[in-house]
């Protein structure tokens, strides 16, 4: 390769080469006389290149852009993030931070004449004065520094937002579809949720930190869907996103869909402003909204969802708490399923020790009746014993004679029923045998037996039966 000497090396630097045209993606096609080419040119040293940069750097400019956000320093003054007026189809847009101090503060109150607060211009377009320069960082490098010195003109509270929002949502009503705070449904066991979140920024992941440990344990499923919030294709990108929600849900059911970003302009909120956005967001079931922060204007998405809350962070804190609910409900079904058992169980005891009770007594009914009998039999027998023993000790002997009629004809048992003769019933009560205490019903029976007791209404008396024979009388 050839080298030709370039003499000194603070000539001026060749001219910048021509713009490239932006295409919708966010690229650009390198022009003809951009492609490379063989350059010749003497090496020069690193900080020589820096203090050339540094001169070309340093000037005055009055630039038009859109005020991101304004901070207040600890030391002195405010720091303002600018951003590009007409957000341009870009990935990563343009920023800059420029610094306001309280004297130059002054300044601009005293050429406005009235008292000027930084903090009214974020969110708003302005065309600020700045000097740059470029500052060498111990540990950072070079970049450029900007300092505001002066303001030339700020724009007006952007209501063209807010006239957008209301038109949006008169055509929502004319549409007589249900839409807002109405159309959510608490969900009794949240399992399936769709995330539409920015590729880039910290939307996603704020989500993330508070749902990813639910995910872990399997009691959440995470549906990720990446979209474009900001840039002349948020709009289409948006409702593609939407339409994977919507599809998703026609899958596996969703539980809520989360539509998360994090702040910015005013400006770069048109696309959740749009009435096709609204259209696609009003199929999704039980969508939250949680986008910016708490000073972002209110959008059209905001007034269509389910449940609208400030911060990405504040939308996955909503779907924890549905988590933690169900949760709660399924420990109070719990304890009342045990409680209903304990109940059932305390009352088949109840009857079953009715039943053992009943059996208890029926037991102790039929222990007290047996005991009754053998009370009694052994009162039959001590009775009988005493009969026995007092028959044995009497010495009163009663013999009985039988007669010619009554030796050898037939005797009929007396008849229960037949009236008895009072007399006889007066005297004499019962006639038992004396050794087995039998109660002698007839006479054949007191015929067989060998000693009697005779039983008067005043005592008893023993006898000894001895049958005789007739004594023969000869005519």
């Amino acid at each position: 390769m050839r080298y030709r000497k370039i003499p000194g090396w603070s000539a001026a630097l060749p001219a910048a080469p021509p713009p490239r045209p932006f295409i919708e993606d966010g690229g650009s096609q390198p022009l003809a006389s951009d492609r490379p080419v063989a350059i010749t040119a003497t090496a020069i040293p690193l900080q020589h290149l820096l203090a050339s940069l540094r001169q070309h750097v340093r000037g005055d400019h009055v630039v038009h852009a859109s005020v991101l956000s304004v901070e207040a320093t600890a030391r002195d003054g405010f720091v303002l993030l600018l951003g590009e007026a007409e957000p341009a189809s870009r990935s990563e847009p343009p920023r800059l931070e420029a610094h306001l101090s309280e004297d130059q503060r002054a300044v601009i109150e005293a050429e406005l004449g009235r008292p000027f607060d930084p903090l009214i211009l974020a969110n708003r377009k302005a065309e600020v004065r700045l000097r740059t320069s470029l500052k060498q960082r111990f540990g950072r490098g070079a970049t450029i520094q900007a300092k505001v010195i002066g303001l030339h003109a700020i724009s007006e509270v952007p209501i063209e937002l807010e006239i957008q929002r209301e038109e949006v949502l008169r055509l929502l009503r004319i549409g007589g579809v249900r839409f807002g705070p109405s159309t959510w449904k608490e969900p009794e066991e949240p399992y399936h949720v769709a995330v539409i979140a920015s590729e880039v920024g910290d939307a996603l992941r704020d989500v993330e930190h508070v749902l990813k440990p639910f995910e872990t344990l399997g009691l959440i499923a995470l549906h990720r869907i990446k979209g474009t919030f900001e840039g002349p294709s948020a709009e289409r990108s948006l409702i593609e996103a939407m339409a994977k929600a919507e599809a998703l849900h026609a899958k596996h059911g969703l539980s809520a869909t989360l539509v998360a970003r994090g702040g910015g302009p005013a400006s770069s909120f048109l696309p959740l402003n749009a009435w096709a956005t609204a259209a696609a967001a009003r199929r999704l079931p039980n969508l939250v909204v949680g986008v910016g922060h708490a000073a972002t204007p209110r959008t059209v998405l905001d007034d269509v969802a389910g449940r609208s809350v400030p911060t990405p962070t504040a939308a996955a804190m909503l779907i924890r708490d549905l988590l933690r609910g169900t949760a709660l409900r399924a420990e109070q079904a719990l304890a009342a399923l045990e409680e209903a058992m304990r109940e059932d169980i305390q009352a088949e005891a109840r009857r079953a020790l009715a039943r053992v009770m009943a059996a208890y007594e029926d037991a102790v009914h039929l222990c007290v009746t047996n005991a009754e009998q053998q009370l009694l039999k052994l009162g039959l027998t001590v009775e009988r014993s005493l009969l026995a023993s007092i028959a044995s000790h009497s010495e009163v002997m009663v013999a009985t004679e039988m007669t010619a009629e009554g030796v050898g004809s037939d005797e009929r048992p007396p008849d229960p029923h037949a009236p008895h003769d009072p007399l006889t019933e007066a005297v004499l009560a019962m006639v038992i045998e004396a050794e087995t205490g039998l109660v002698m019903q007839s006479a054949a029976d007191a015929r067989r037996a060998s000693r009697l007791i005779l039983q008067f209404t005043d005592g008893l008396v023993g006898v000894s039966v001895r049958n005789q024979s007739p004594p023969n009388t000869t005519h």
